[in-house]
């Protein structure tokens, strides 16, 4: 069953509560978004369902979750799939015997964006975020993944390099080991929020240890907008396409989604003035990944994250192709305005920007040898 404006959905889903069971499935930003309206608007439904969702996720927005494959479906049931990419999810439950007409999605993305901006406008952070623009024009800065070839030599260098940063996700899990901190963290993934700040005090200590955390204005931490001067809310939202990613060029007003925290660093630090852009720990492959319908590849020999971080799981499924697919969008809008970037990570699979020696960056071998260097973070 597909809607096509927000307002036909909700007519549709208060009717179809009134004598069925109704689940949503996905736990992450916009089924956390669906589920606290419907509780809103006094719709009745019965709880999520989620193919990766663990233990901890057992509530949520006051109802259970389930992890499909630990539990049989109900057959008669009505599922509102609440991501843009629905059809692996649709051929999931074909499968399990649902009939087409209770599977509930949203054909047109913009839709989801609309539920964004019925609950957080007033949370972006839009006069911090134009303080940014511009902000490091024609200076150079790292964007550092947590990918497996990430390790703590190479965050002391940076810091020893004197070169601003961008990180995100558990990269605080390192900081009793190096005196490296990032100049911006980001943290955007709807579950691992949920997971990591669920105590104030781990996000205060985030806090504490960079000059600002972006997030995004619809996830867990809007409740702490006017809380922390350092917390930025900016608001996410689809691409027209994701065979061509969109790029933003005013981060005040959106950043674009594409399937990783890093195509929004990137559009910050073009946003922030960047000229060169060096990416460090972008492995760009996980043990579970999904192919261009959304069908799952298992690949459990691959380490996901850097062991410095310590183990945890991915809170999602990754989606390679489509980030390569934003990570070209990148590197065409940068080509276009003078903008270079670089891929120093050690080995992994993005080969979609220049590689570069991480050692051979700006005289690092001088570096190591003198003990410490500050280089100019302006361009010649």
């Amino acid at each position: 069953m597909q809607f096509n404006t927000l307002n036909e959905f909700w007519d549709g889903i208060k009717d179809i509560s009134k004598n069925n069971e109704i689940y949503i499935w996905g736990i992450s930003i916009y089924g956390n978004l669906l589920g606290k309206l419907l509780n809103q608007a006094g719709i009745s439904w019965n709880g999520y369902y989620d193919n990766y969702s663990s233990v901890e996720d057992n509530c949520l927005n006051l109802k259970p979750v389930f992890k499909s494959i630990d539990v049989e479906l109900p057959r008669e049931a009505f599922y509102i799939l609440s991501m843009r990419n629905y059809e692996a999810v649709k051929s999931q439950l074909l499968e399990n015997k649902i009939e087409e007409e209770h599977i509930i999605f949203f054909k047109d993305a913009k839709i989801l964006d609309s539920l964004e901006e019925t609950t957080t406008a007033s949370s972006v952070s839009i006069k911090k975020l134009k303080s940014f623009q511009n902000i490091h024009s024609g200076e150079k800065c790292f964007i550092i993944g947590n990918g497996p070839s990430l390790c703590i030599e190479d965050l002391d260098m940076i810091y020893k390099l004197g070169i601003k940063s961008f990180a995100c996700n558990l990269i605080f899990k390192c900081y009793e080991d190096t005196i490296w901190r990032p100049d911006y963290y980001f943290f955007t993934d709807g579950v691992g929020i949920r997971k990591t700040f669920g105590d104030v005090e781990v996000l205060k200590y985030a806090l504490q240890n960079c000059k600002y955390m972006f997030s995004r204005s619809s996830g867990y931490l809007s409740i702490y907008a006017d809380s922390f001067k350092n917390l930025v809310l900016f608001r996410q939202v689809f691409s027209s396409s994701e065979e061509k990613f969109d790029f933003s060029i005013d981060c005040s007003d959106k950043v674009y989604i594409g399937y990783t925290v890093t195509y929004i660093m990137i559009q910050m630090a073009a946003y922030m003035g960047f000229k060169e852009i060096y990416l460090l720990g972008m492995d760009h492959d996980f043990s579970l990944d999904s192919d261009l319908t959304g069908m799952l590849v298992d690949k459990q020999e691959i380490d996901n994250h850097s062991n410095i971080l310590g183990n945890y799981p991915i809170w999602g499924l990754p989606n390679t192709k489509k980030t390569t697919l934003a990570y070209i969008s990148a590197k065409t809008h940068a080509d276009m305005n003078g903008i270079k970037i670089y891929n120093a990570t050690r080995g992994g699979k993005l080969e979609v920007f220049e590689r570069v020696s991480f050692e051979e960056i700006f005289d690092i071998g001088r570096c190591k040898d003198e003990g410490s260097c500050i280089n100019s973070n302006k361009i010649e």
